[in-house]
């Protein structure tokens, strides 16, 4: 959970005690441990969507059989 807040922060070029704040500005009825491990994994999730290749796609006539 250390490692990742901190790549977080090197990423978003943000102190660890920002984003901490923002975590528990933010979060409604968890418990802040637990809403810091939702934010990593939303926060990764999006990423991961960000960086992702769209759909591959065969080309026209490739499922053809001669």
């Amino acid at each position: 959970m250390w490692d990742a807040l901190s790549e977080i922060c090197a990423r978003e070029s943000r102190s660890l005690h920002d984003i901490c704040t923002q975590i528990d500005r933010e979060r409604t009825q968890s418990g802040l441990t637990a809403a810091v491990r939702v934010f990593i994994l939303n926060y990764f999730r999006q990423k991961s969507r960000e960086t992702r290749p769209g759909p591959v796609t065969a080309p026209p006539g490739a499922g053809d059989r001669a």
